[in-house]
């Protein structure tokens, strides 16, 4: 009969090979194999990805194993090039030891993807957690961000920043700032200090265009932004909560978006669709456009006036427009306005809500149907 070790042919494999089999393990399943035998002992020292969750922690005992955990593997990791870390537990404090440690030892790697998700925004962060030179993805999220930053991010390419908070406006405009060949933004973001509390004029020296930028994600109720610096964006989607004209403007007026083609408009507090052919004026070159919104009712009898002029985009270069249909007579009159006027149209979509039918009197597309349509290509779809 064979011995077990005999037939233990998978210990024969390449460290490499090996590394990449424990590379789809939990990280404390994959860190328990060092305990196997001498072989399998080094071999967790050679992964370079580290995915942590603490999920599935339960009391206080073992919070602090899976803490030393992390500890344990940071530590003894040769090479870091992902970092992922998902803090759930509601054992969390806002006590920065452990994380701050997890950073530093990061630091020392050629990290590559880092990634720290909190639930319960009760993690804060070092100012310098935004120095990294060697980073390319950057995602955090429900996590606060103390004191004065400094931001060194040559590499990075993506970031994405969900419910942060930052102790003022200057903060995000220096990280911005440190982002020089950043191609994908996505943010979420509140301040500690309004601007109005903060008592100076917030300086313009970090108003830099990201000439890279291919992809903006704006939440625009949680903050103000810096609309010059992401002006060379090509795809755009902001959630907005006020009119446009209402938001305070620090980045000194809204320009021209000279490369921007697609653009997704969300709104929750719709008043009034002046805000959209506001938005197109300054988008000469869109092609796609998507609307979202939810109005407020007491200006939907009035929310539809005809713009004086058209916007160049609508003219010369929109081909898809995309709007959902709640029963309102102005999104109607905006609809015909893209039909008569967009010249390239291709694909007008209009998506009717579930509850648009009880403050209906007949059926949309036999309006729309019956609206001269300018585009000889254009399909129109109501659905």
């Amino acid at each position: 009969m064979e011995t077990s070790a005999s037939i233990d042919k998978i210990s024969d494999l390449p460290d490499e090979v090996l590394c990449h089999i424990l590379s789809f393990l939990p990280i404390k399943q994959a860190f328990s194999t060092s305990f196997l035998s001498k072989r399998w002992a080094p071999l967790f020292k050679l992964l370079t990805s580290l995915h942590f969750d603490d999920e599935s922690v339960g009391d206080e005992e073992n919070f602090l194993r899976f803490r030393q955990l992390v500890d344990t593997v940071t530590l003894s990791t040769q090479i870091i090039k992902t970092f992922h870390l998902k803090c759930r537990s509601k054992h969390w404090r806002d006590d920065r030891y452990n994380v701050d440690r997890w950073i530093e030892t990061a630091k020392q790697h050629p990290v590559e993807n880092f990634q720290l998700i909190s639930r319960f925004n009760c993690i804060s962060l070092p100012p310098n957690i935004f120095r990294f030179s060697t980073l390319v993805v950057l995602k955090l999220m429900s996590v606060k961000v103390v004191g004065d930053i400094s931001a060194d991010l040559p590499s990075l390419q993506t970031l994405q920043l969900n419910d942060v908070c930052f102790e003022n406006k200057e903060c995000f405009n220096k990280l911005l700032f440190g982002c020089p060949i950043l191609r994908t933004l996505r943010t979420s973001i509140y301040y500690i200090k309004k601007e109005e509390d903060e008592g100076v004029r917030l300086s313009t020296e970090w108003f830099q265009s990201l000439s890279n930028l291919n992809t903006a994600d704006i939440d625009i109720d949680a903050f103000d932004v810096p609309f010059r610096v992401i002006s060379n964006v090509k795809i755009l989607m902001l959630t907005v909560k006020n009119r446009l004209p209402e938001i305070n403007s620090y980045y000194g007026g809204f320009p021209v978006f000279q490369n921007l083609t697609d653009l997704n408009l969300c709104f929750y507090k719709f008043n009034h669709w002046n805000d959209v052919i506001e938005v197109l004026q300054y988008c000469p070159k869109l092609q796609i456009l998507s609307i979202f919104k939810l109005a407020v009712k007491k200006h939907l009898s009035i929310n539809w006036k005809y713009p004086s002029s058209v916007p160049e985009c609508i003219a010369s270069h929109l081909i898809s427009c995309t709007i959902n249909y709640e029963g309102w007579k102005g999104e109607l009159e905006f609809s015909k306005y893209i039909l008569q006027n967009a010249q390239l149209l291709e694909m007008m979509k209009v998506n009717i809500g579930h509850s648009s039918y009880s403050r209906l009197n007949r059926d949309p597309s036999e309006e729309l149907t019956s609206c001269p349509i300018i585009s000889p290509k254009c399909i129109l779809v109501v659905d």
